[in-house]
């Protein structure tokens, strides 16, 4: 009589204990592949997340220590018949140092193009610095301003702005 413990062909169809710790085995590798997988998966949007929050406190932060302000009398705008342009006064009010290359000028809500402006700094320096005043000379469309309220507005490359609503 042969006893069913002892077969060759099955190593472990007599033992339940360890058929039980083979299945568990299985079941933990198994769970920690999974968890591998599901970690690997987040910590790739964790990542994102934290660079795209990154790269917004930066922006808020240059934001925030930017400032910009018109400083002509509203009522008398200067005006020079002969060029043809108005000249406003807009003064670097934050502790950013801004490039005047990248200023944007509107005028009525229509954007002046490059072309249609000049901007100079004093002594002739490229970097608009806190508490420089930059000469923003504009020929506008139509030309000359009919009489009336009309509003400027100066943005720097980081969409802080500054405005002024004047007169002619």
């Amino acid at each position: 009589m042969k006893d069913k413990r002892f077969d060759r062909r099955h190593p472990f169809s007599g033992c339940e204990k360890a058929d039980t710790a083979v299945t568990h085995m299985i079941f933990f590798i198994a769970a920690i592949i999974i968890a591998m997988g599901v970690v690997t998966v987040l910590s790739a949007d964790i990542q994102s997340m934290v660079s795209s929050s990154s790269v917004s406190s930066k922006l808020l932060s240059e934001q925030m220590r930017t400032d910009i302000t018109i400083v002509n009398d509203p009522s008398v705008i200067p005006y020079d018949a002969s060029g043809n342009y108005y000249t406003f006064y807009a003064k670097n009010t934050g502790r950013t140092e801004l490039v005047p290359e990248f200023i944007t000028v509107l005028v009525d809500g229509s954007m002046i193009g490059p072309g249609e402006m000049d901007i100079d700094l004093p002594d002739g320096d490229v970097i608009w610095r806190p508490g420089d005043v930059l000469v923003i000379n504009v020929t506008t469309d139509p030309f000359p301003l009919k009489a009336g309220d009309h509003r400027i507005l100066v943005a720097a490359e980081n969409g802080k702005s500054g405005g002024m609503n004047f007169i002619i």
